[in-house]
């Protein structure tokens, strides 16, 4: 039996999940989102069952599960057997429910529901998860700290797959209205509504500001030239470490370079101290881009001037909508899951320590190698501590073993796309936007095993821009250090921590990612050139080169190609 088998149809998530992940991940960070998103979807009647993950030797494949199972082969054959989903009872009530909440503007009326609603609603259950005394805890206490993340992030995926919905309808739409009325591309479309979202580039900017000030400063920026872990212990009493406290007080959950249970700043200082010393030569803070703004405006004057009537009533319509959907944010990621996930890291980890000294594990970290009720069961003394060394040693050597095998992009045949017109059209229409917005999160190309004959590469268009210059690739958080002024990332993927390259860098490559990726959407953003989803960026380009970035046209030139 191959080592990839499973029924269905599967696709790897290489955007979240490149590498092999932990038990403990899977329990908290994969089973929530199953359980957030059949809530979501059965409250909003979307015409799926729920978000569906499979975890193969550590890789995770992903699918939306549908509802009454798999597409039986004979579909294909007579397609006109697709009329048959009225005798199932929940697809019908599903599809007639999407059409209803469609028709009563569902996703539209929900533009401000994270401000008004879950935000609030989300702060409100993670203050004592934040606030919940670790070190001084009881074994119970901790078990009960753990099921307050998990129920939070069994909650949390629910508005979650709502906002991410909301904003791949209005997307999906305003892209229909643009070109139907003005006949504009998908660049064109997006740079109308790019407005940068100051959480973005936040984080930067408080980088930059401690940077800049480091700089000026003689015996900072003397102890900074040492190595980042001996710069700390000196800095210990200076303004400069009062700082760095900080900002770790408010971003110091994020995770140095993933989105699974990797240390987070809080946990890695010496991460931060080595952004910083990279950025300490940078002049100019982030900021939104007044002339690209006053072009944006006057872009939009002009394509309204064209329009009359209705279709001008239309394109304003959506205009201000996608003005609000359009912009990445970063805090709802954050508090949702970021620092949720964290919390539960940080509780999972100070179970270990507790283990460690009565001498059931050897390290801390042993714990992720556990599934979520063999930990409670562990901190509740209803586990057999015997057999605990034992089951951590096996799962953590076959989890070092998965990083030497190539998992496949996909697992099982591609279901066929059904034929739209047997369901009613406005629920088809909603229906095809989410396909096609779901089509541009990763890539769409098979991989390439080598540069073309003239020493190129191609990907997805992720930023518009042409930049060159030599390549620099990095793939975890501890490399940033490396990155010089003016070189081209090349990465397998970004998180929001990747972000604080962006202001140093002058393209950027990466392996995996859509049009609708974090990669693409941030560069945007930033106007920083990039091209996604080139596969095999990482492993076909080679540092120092030096290449030409082509972001509109989705591809790059090594210039020194023999």
């Amino acid at each position: 039996m191959s080592l990839w088998e499973a029924k269905g149809f599967w696709m790897r998530d290489n955007i979240h999940w490149p590498r092999p992940v932990h038990p403990l991940f899977v329990s908290y960070g994969l089973l929530p989102v199953e359980i957030g998103s059949a809530r979501a979807y059965e409250e909003w009647s979307m015409p799926s069952l729920k978000y569906a993950y499979l975890v193969l030797h550590g890789y995770v494949f992903q699918r939306i599960e549908p509802i009454g199972g798999e597409t039986p082969p004979i579909m294909e054959r007579f397609p006109f057997l697709f009329h048959l989903w009225r005798i199932n009872p929940q697809l019908r009530s599903r599809v007639f429910g999407f059409e209803r909440f469609l028709k009563e503007k569902g996703f539209e009326n929900h533009i401000h529901a994270w401000r008004d609603v879950w935000e609030p609603e989300a702060q409100r259950r993670l203050e004592p998860i934040r606030n919940f005394d670790r070190a001084n805890a009881s074994l119970e206490e901790l078990a009960i700290h753990l099921d307050q993340c998990y129920d939070f992030l069994c909650w949390s995926w629910n508005p979650h797959v709502k906002i991410v919905a909301l904003g791949m309808y209005i997307r999906g739409r305003w892209l229909e209205v643009c070109e139907k009325l003005l006949n504009l591309t998908e660049f064109e479309t997006y740079e109308l509504v790019q407005i940068n979202d100051s959480a973005v580039l936040n984080i930067t900017n408080r980088l930059l500001t401690l940077a800049q000030r480091a700089a000026a400063d003689p015996t900072v920026s003397d102890i900074l030239s040492l190595p980042s872990e001996n710069a700390l212990q000196q800095l210990s009493h200076t303004w400069f470490k009062e700082e760095l406290d900080q900002f770790l007080e408010t971003e110091g959950d994020r995770p140095a370079d993933s989105f699974e249970f990797t240390p987070t700043w809080r946990e890695m200082p010496e991460i931060v101290v080595g952004i910083i010393k990279g950025l300490m030569h940078s002049d100019d803070s982030m900021t939104e881009d007044s002339d690209f703004q006053a072009y944006r405006l006057q872009r939009i004057k002009e394509l309204r001037s064209a329009l009359t009537g209705e279709d001008r009533e239309e394109f304003d319509a959506w205009l201000e909508l996608a003005e609000q959907a359009q912009p990445l944010s970063e805090i709802h990621d954050y508090i949702l899951w970021t620092v949720p996930l964290s919390h539960t890291r940080y509780g999972a980890i100070e179970a270990g320590r507790r283990f460690v000294q009565d001498r059931i594990l050897d390290c801390p970290e042993d714990t992720l190698f556990l599934f979520r009720e063999e930990l409670l069961s562990a901190l509740r003394g209803n586990y057999n501590f015997a057999s605990l060394k034992g089951l951590v040693a096996e799962r953590k050597a076959e989890h070092t073993k998965n990083f030497s095998l190539v998992p496949p992009q996909t697992i099982g045949k591609m279901p066929i796309e059904p034929p739209w017109d047997v369901f009613p059209p406005i629920a088809a229409e909603g229906m095809k936007i989410f396909v096609k917005q779901a089509s541009l999160l990763e890539a769409g190309q098979e991989a390439s095993m080598e540069l073309s004959p003239e020493g190129e590469l191609f990907g997805t268009p992720g930023s518009p821009g042409v930049a060159e210059g030599p390549v620099r690739i990095i793939h975890t958080a501890e490399e940033f250090h490396l990155v010089q002024e003016g070189e081209v990332l090349v990465c397998p993927f970004t998180t929001p921590t990747w972000t604080v390259l962006f202001p140093r860098v002058a393209a950027l490559i990466t392996d995996s990612g859509g049009a609708l990726s974090h990669a693409a959407i941030v560069s945007r953003e930033y106007r920083l050139p990039s091209v996604v989803g080139t596969i095999n960026g990482t492993k076909l380009l080679h540092n120092g080169q030096r290449v030409r970035v082509d972001g509109a046209a989705g591809k790059l030139r090594v210039l020194d190609w023999k």
